[in-house]
């Protein structure tokens, strides 16, 4: 008796060491294998706050949606990258993307029932919010007090400004900015504006009209244009961008060597997009600069803007009164005000277009372009690349020099999800001048079945215009560039 006690004893042992390493031995495991590609690949998104609908930082959560995993990474769709593979090469291109030995451990791991396996095993850790890194100080800047979006003339969309101080009193570079935004679920986009010398006298002012809670900025932070600043025509007559932050951004380092400049004494005016498909509620949102003293030895970046015009009829079958183009532009005005109604007019005048450039008979709506044309006017080196549209945007490029013998693709994103959006630098930084054309195209589908939601009903087809609402659209190419 005493021999089969003692194999039933060892059998025991050898089964809870088995156990205790979940089947290690045949086969991935998550704290060993599975936890360090979620961790670095995907947690920076798949965690508690972060902007995907559910965390992967634990084994239990990893293992609810293992099958998911493997069928959303196997067909590419996660991590989100969203360039294709025509356009320039892209930094962090292999940070985002995973290797076939990647895939083929997710799938393995899940096959075998998603096993946990040893804790000891797990050396990496979820993925917190970045942080900003590199030489130089770490700057705080948010409002002074939390913000209650609401939206005026029947709309659903809030633009509003708010005036943060740097306090700077000598000029700096911005390296790196880390935008957090309070509530992603209302927040559209949130851009940091410059405003020095009149331009940070106005914001002072425009903001303790109201008390010190900023003001509703449709189109812009509405400062007084400064007819000083010859590059605020690349920039559509905005003042100079610092950073900017879209669902989706993950980007926050300029490319090494490079920095945006903020001058003494100026001013950052947040201009924060709230989006009330949602509910509502206060937001404080906040940003962290990196800044280095302006002699530090770095190459300058500006950004430029390339707008082309929205035009979108209804498609084939649908008709009414929301399908007048005048409609639209009087609802325009309505909910942001008159200056709305002259965009859609100055992008085709910027463009060279006209309204005979947009048939009105779009067939099923499913597909339906636009694009503008802008001349290099002097030497720059194009650094990053980004692209904007809305919730009917399906695809969007920015293209260098179309139709000649230099063509070369800087940015396509074949389709697009207005909820993955960010800015790529360049591998190798593209030199261009006069003589160069830069194009941005987009494609829209305004279709039935293509129509945003809003409290869970689809919205009826309509005449769409460039517009500052999320359910309006949008067609805008960035570049990240260094002039001369």
């Amino acid at each position: 008796m005493r021999k089969p006690a003692l194999l039933v004893l060892l059998g025991a042992a050898a089964l809870a060491i088995l156990v205790a390493h979940g089947g290690a031995a045949s086969g991935p495991t998550y704290n060993r294998d599975v936890a360090p590609i979620l961790d670095s690949k995907c947690a920076s998104c798949h965690r508690l706050g972060g902007i995907a609908p559910f965390s992967l930082t634990t084994a239990g959560e990893a293992k609810a949606h293992a099958a998911g995993i493997v069928r959303m990474t196997r067909v590419g769709l996660m991590p989100p990258w969203m360039p294709g593979s025509d356009s320039a090469a892209i930094i962090g291109r292999e940070r985002r993307r995973l290797t076939e030995a990647e895939l083929s451990t997710l799938a393995a791991w899940a096959a075998n029932g998603a096993p946990a396996g040893n804790s000891a095993d797990r050396r990496s850790r979820p993925a917190r919010d970045a942080g900003l890194s590199g030489p130089g100080r770490t700057l705080t800047l948010a409002p002074r007090k939390a913000y209650v979006p609401h939206a005026p003339g029947g709309g659903i969309d809030d633009y509003h400004c708010f005036v943060l101080d740097p306090k700077l009193t000598q000029d700096a570079f911005v390296t790196a900015a880390l935008i957090k935004p309070q509530r992603t679920g209302i927040v559209h986009h949130v851009i940091l504006y410059e405003a020095a010398g009149p331009q940070a006298a106005a914001a002072v002012q425009m903001n303790a009209a109201s008390g010190g809670k900023g003001w509703t900025c449709f189109g812009g932070p509405g400062l007084p244009f400064d007819l000083s600043d010859s590059s605020s025509v690349s920039r559509l007559g905005q003042p100079p961008w610092i950073a900017a932050w879209v669902p989706g951004h993950t980007t926050n380092a300029l490319p090494n060597g490079t920095g945006v400049l903020l001058h003494r004494g100026a001013k950052i005016v947040m201009q924060v997009h709230y989006n009330l498909i949602a509910a509502s509620g206060p937001d404080r949102s906040q940003a962290q600069l990196r800044l280095r003293p302006a002699t530090t030895p770095l190459t300058r970046l500006e950004t430029q803007l390339i707008a082309a015009p929205v035009e979108l009829p209804c498609p084939a079958g649908v008709s009414g009164p929301q399908c007048s183009r005048q409609h639209t532009l009087q609802d325009e005005v309505n909910k942001y005000g008159a200056e709305a109604a002259f965009v859609p007019a100055a992008l085709l005048k910027l463009c060279d277009h006209t309204l005979a450039d947009y048939p009105q008979s779009v067939g099923a709506g499913t597909a339906i372009p636009t694009t503008c044309d802008r001349a290099v006017t002097q030497p720059e080196t194009i650094y990053g690349v980004a692209g904007h549209m809305h919730l009917r945007g399906r695809d969007i490029s920015v293209v260098l020099d179309p139709g000649t013998a230099k063509e070369q693709t800087l940015l396509h994103i074949p389709a697009w999800v207005f909820h993955w959006q960010d800015v790529y630098y360049l591998r190798q930084p593209v030199a261009v001048g006069p003589g160069d054309t830069i194009r941005v195209r987009c494609s829209f589908d305004n279709s039935k079945d293509g129509q945003p939601i809003v409290g869970a009903k689809q919205l009826t087809p309509r005449y769409v215009l460039w517009g500052e609402g999320t359910t309006d659209e949008m067609c805008l190419g960035m570049l990240s560039v260094a002039t001369g």
